[in-house]
């Protein structure tokens, strides 16, 4: 897990060496507040966007999850939420894993971490870290955010 502030880019420009991490990051970097929610194809089914809001909800409404074939990188655009964060080794699934969302939930426990979203903060999750959105974060009831999943196989390994 990497937390960072877009305008911070010693939190993040150490990625930049890989091609999938400079095209998220480039594009991340034209995001306002005006931005249309909706799918934003960057590189196909390998890099895209999901830019959309909510309303935050209570902790116990909040879900671990994790998955095996993208990365995730969540950025607030306007309001705030609450991520949670913990190891998958460290929980216990809560269900079968969805391969056609890539998505496994997890039964619930106490998070070992919790990241503050304000606006041009970004979390980046990876196949091993569980993460439960959408928690209030006692100031913002709603949130406006991104999520760009990148294939992991873009992010490690050999260039």
């Amino acid at each position: 897990m990497i937390f960072g502030n877009i305008n911070a880019p010693d939190s993040w420009q150490f990625l930049l060496s890989r091609p999938a991490w400079k095209t998220a990051f480039d594009w991340l970097k034209t995001i306002t507040p005006a931005t249309a929610p909706g799918i934003q194809r960057l590189q196909g089914d390998e890099i895209h966007a999901n830019i959309h809001g909510y309303a935050t909800l209570p902790p116990d409404q909040c879900r671990f999850e994790s998955h095996c074939h993208y990365v995730d990188i969540q950025y607030c655009i306007t309001g705030g939420e609450i991520i949670d964060w913990q190891l998958t080794s460290t929980l216990n699934p809560d269900g079968p894993f969805n391969a056609d969302k890539d998505l496994q939930f997890y039964a619930p426990v106490p998070s070992q971490c919790s990241m503050r979203m304000t606006p041009g903060t970004f979390a980046i999750f990876f196949p091993s870290d569980a993460h439960a959105p959408k928690r209030s974060d006692g100031i913002h009831s709603d949130v406006f955010k991104l999520v760009i999943k990148i294939d992991v196989a873009l992010t490690i390994g050999p260039q």
